[in-house]
């Protein structure tokens, strides 16, 4: 029995071929689109290069000339000098920065955030990890807890003798007891 041929997904299937065909087609024109890309890239680099190499050489002899002293054909920055030297800028106030920074840090501190090189993760904490705790045997939290406090309102067991408790109580009050029906007779000596 032949079968193999009818099935979709055999290798020789003509459907198969012409997708395998079709898809290495695909795949060569999108190889040689990223190579065109990557060409035309690598072209404005070398244009984008070379006209600035060619600005550099044509703008050297105008700076010639501003050293010499002749005007520059461009605005005038009156407050330049000023502005290099740092003189001209207006700074905040330092204390109120010092201040921030450290509030800051503390606030970093805290959370976790900030620590030391050098510094694990484990001391920058105020206190170890749950992990790192030593367990708490042999001390049995003070009361009991809920779940307990649960479990001994709906006891089944306890349900039962507080019924019985009713019932000897009741049968005691009416002077009905196993020891009047018994008679003085059938009770044992003392001696």
């Amino acid at each position: 029995m032949n079968i193999l041929p009818k099935k979709s997904w055999h290798v020789r299937n003509k459907d198969n071929v012409a997708r395998v065909r079709r898809d290495e087609a695909q795949a060569r024109e999108e190889e040689k689109e990223r190579e065109r890309r990557v060409l035309l890239a690598q072209q404005e680099a070398r244009t984008e290069f070379l006209r600035k190499k060619a600005r550099r050489q044509n703008s050297l002899p105008e700076l010639e000339a501003a050293e010499a002293g002749a005007p520059t054909p461009g605005p005038v920055d009156l407050f330049r000098e000023l502005l290099e030297e740092g003189k001209g800028v207006t700074r905040g106030n330092k204390e109120y920065e010092e201040e921030k920074r450290q509030e800051k840090e503390r606030q970093e501190k805290a959370l976790g955030i900030l620590t030391y090189l050098g510094q694990s993760a484990a001391e920058a904490q105020t206190q170890p990890p749950w992990y790192q705790l030593p367990p708490g045997r042999g001390a049995p939290p003070p009361g009991p807890g809920p779940d307990e406090k649960i479990k001994q309102r709906l006891d089944p067991l306890r349900e039962m003798q507080k019924h019985l408790k009713k019932k000897r109580r009741h049968s005691g009050d009416g002077g009905h007891s196993r020891k009047g029906k018994e008679g003085p007779d059938k009770q044992r000596p003392e001696a």
